[in-house]
């Protein structure tokens, strides 16, 4: 076992957690930068193995010591991180989004953060993650969580069977937790990202490479191969994205390129220029810190609403590199003497007592309820109106068990509940945002009105949707069971009027595929599936009415509640989005929307943006109540819906009256 300096090593830290920060910042060439955390992974197997081995040959190992030596590397800097971005929190954070932060709090402070970003927040890449300060330090619990359980099985191992032996039996965990790896990847992708079953082959790979016999290699031969394993680092850095299936086969590559140059380091040690350099060593040995304040860095730039350009991606690196230098030389380098005190001294003070503090916080700050009063009431108002859901409040009626049957009529009424229904709403998740708007216009005229919405289910009869899931396509069949189950009901059925309703974008865009047997391209597919529902629904009806869509924020980085943080943080962003952009998104649909006018003269085409659109933009908060869901670029949320409704009737009068 060689325990000399590795700058090699620090060289690899460098460029881990340079990849990562590139990735998070938004420089699209490394969209599959996210494997610098991989590269830890394997660094972390390897240094922790090697020093375990040694103290269990020499008979020096304990339990107590071993996590006194993990507390007195990893909490200085963790629970100084901590420390300032909560009391950053407490600033800039809602009441809700500050509960649910010192929730975040509270499972970081045990080391379980992968657990509540797992279970709490989902998709590693959503749109929804990015609002998240402590997102990246689910890749430290899982760290942790192997090392549980890692120091007793080498324990096990060291010192009663062969090296051979051991390397047999590392080998085949690696294999049995990839395949398992892999099977979790198939079953829930979002939540594989996050385990630590699922990473633990990751670091095993870095714990065997001290169990390999060490070879005599010609020093060309070493660096051409750690040449290759690096430029093999790089492309999966630039060629891995998002739709990459991962972690599970694919983390090899980025793993064994990782291992390959630890291990040709340990056998023929050699100078590397990219790898050995005093800046990227000196990166290396501030990779920690960096690593730590990087992510709540960008983060607090998306709450100021700050873009992410190049102006800013360079103050983000600068700032990050900063603040970890000045860690690193305040607060973990001090902290080092502390090796040699007592074990329950270091655990205790070092560990146990900042992490009660942090969990009575988090603990006061859920009774407290976030300490709204912190806020004017309305701070609160708008807040209320970002969080408020219709397919929550009508749960009853949208995305039912059975997407082929439909809901019960009585759970999904719009406007007045009367016996006779005079109007069916027929869409997706932008139908169902609409109800609050359609309620207001159907109590208005003395209607009533019953909604058969379904999550990403414009009606398109006879035609079947596939999404894109990592680079394959995944056929959403309850798309096409819906959809035959509303042909077959309007078959028997007839109503005054039929409400038409969805997000139309994503069908003219590469994320979504349309089949239908006989046309190719998904324009021609949706255009001869909406032809082919406005005949059934004026066969079924007496008037047809198609509602335009929303706007969405995502092109114009307008968050949903913009208008809400400018309140807060004294700031003077623009809320609005370009009419321009709205309009580009929608040409294809409209021009098909042109030609079903020409074929269906008497086609109704209702417009409820008029009330928050001029020639150049569009606002997102209408009567002073923001218009779209919290988190969200297209959906509009329940109380916006409705303050649309009110705002249409008094510029343009009740548009189901006529």
């Amino acid at each position: 076992m060689n325990f000399s300096y590795r700058a090699d090593i620090d060289g690899l830290r460098a460029i881990a957690v340079l990849l990562v920060i590139f990735n998070h910042i938004g420089l699209s060439f490394f969209s599959g930068g996210y494997i610098g955390v991989d590269v830890f992974f394997v660094i972390s197997g390897y240094l922790i193995t090697l020093i375990l081995t040694h103290e269990i040959q020499s008979k020096r190992f304990s339990i107590a010591r071993f996590y006194k030596k993990r507390v007195v590397r990893l909490a200085p800097a963790y629970f100084t991180v901590l420390s300032v971005v909560s009391i950053i929190a407490w600033q800039v954070m809602l009441p809700g989004e500050l509960t649910q932060y010192f929730d975040s709090v509270m499972y970081a402070t045990l080391l379980m953060a992968n657990i509540y970003m797992r279970n709490e927040v989902g998709d590693y890449f959503s749109q929804g993650a990015e609002g998240i300060p402590l997102l990246h330090l689910w890749s430290l619990g899982v760290e942790e969580q192997f090392y549980i359980f890692w120091p007793l099985l080498l324990l096990l191992l060291v010192g009663k069977v062969s090296r051979k032996y051991t390397w047999a039996v590392i080998t085949t965990l690696i294999v049995t937790l990839l395949f398992y790896a892999q099977h979790k990847l198939t079953q829930n992708a979002e939540k594989a990202y996050y385990s630590m079953p699922v990473r633990a082959f990751e670091l095993l790979i870095g714990a065997l490479i001290g169990f390999l016999p060490q070879l005599k290699l010609p020093k060309k031969l070493v660096q051409s191969l750690v040449w290759v394993s690096l430029i093999i680092l790089f492309a999966t850095a630039v060629y891995f994205d998002q739709q990459t299936p991962f972690p599970g086969a694919m983390a090899l590559i980025p793993c064994l390129a990782t291992a390959l140059i630890i291990y040709l380091g340990q056998c023929s040690p050699s100078s590397n220029v990219l790898l050995s350099n005093r800046l990227s060593t000196w990166i290396g040995r501030i990779s920690y810190p960096l690593y730590l304040w990087h992510w709540p860095i960008i983060v607090l730039f998306g709450i100021y609403m700050q873009p992410l350009n190049t102006e800013n991606q360079v103050v983000i690196v600068l700032l990050s590199i900063m603040l970890a230098f000045l860690t690193y030389q305040l607060i973990e380098k001090p902290s080092k003497r502390f090796v040699m005190a007592a074990n329950y001294k270091v655990i205790i003070i070092g560990f146990l007592l900042p992490a009660i503090c942090f969990i009575a916080i988090a603990k006061i700050v859920d009774i407290k309820e976030g300490f709204p009063d912190r806020f004017p009431q309305s701070v609160h108002n708008k807040q209320e109106a970002l969080n408020s859901f219709a397919h929550v409040i009508r749960n009853k009626c949208m995305d039912i068990a059975d997407p082929k049957a439909l809901p019960d009529s009585d759970d999904c009424v719009l406007g007045d509940a009367k016996s006779n229904i005079d109007f069916l709403l027929i869409g997706d998740s932008h139908a169902n945002g609409y109800t609050a708007m359609l309620d207001v216009w159907a109590k208005d005229a003395n209607l009533r009105g019953y909604d058969v919405t379904q999550s990403s289910t414009f009606y398109l009869p006879g035609v079947q949707r596939s999404e894109a899931n990592f680079n394959r396509w995944r056929k959403l069949d309850k798309f096409a069971f819906r959809n035959d189950a509303i042909t077959a009901h309007l078959a028997q059925t007839h109503y005054r009027t039929i409400i038409l309703a969805g997000s139309y974008v994503p069908y003219f865009n590469d994320k979504v595929k349309l089949e239908d047997g006989v046309h190719h391209s998904n324009a021609e597919i949706f255009k001869n599936g909406f032809m082919k529902a406005l005949k059934i629904a004026s066969q079924s009806s007496d008037q047809v009415i198609l509602l335009n869509d929303v706007p969405r924020l995502d092109q114009d980085g307008v968050p949903a509640d913009c208008n809400l943080r400018n309140e807060i943080l004294n700031t003077h962003v623009s809320c609005t989005v370009s009419r321009k952009n709205y309009e580009a998104q929608l040409a294809a649909f409209n021009h098909i929307v042109a030609e079903a006018k020409l074929k269906y003269p008497d086609l109704k085409i209702i417009d409820p943006t008029k009330v928050i659109c001029n020639q150049q933009m569009c606002k997102i908060m209408i009567n002073n109540v923001p218009l779209y869901r919290n988190k969200d670029s297209n959906h509009i949320n329940d109380q916006g819906s409705r303050q649309l409704g009110i705002e249409y009737l008094k510029q343009y009068g009740n548009p189901l009256k006529n």
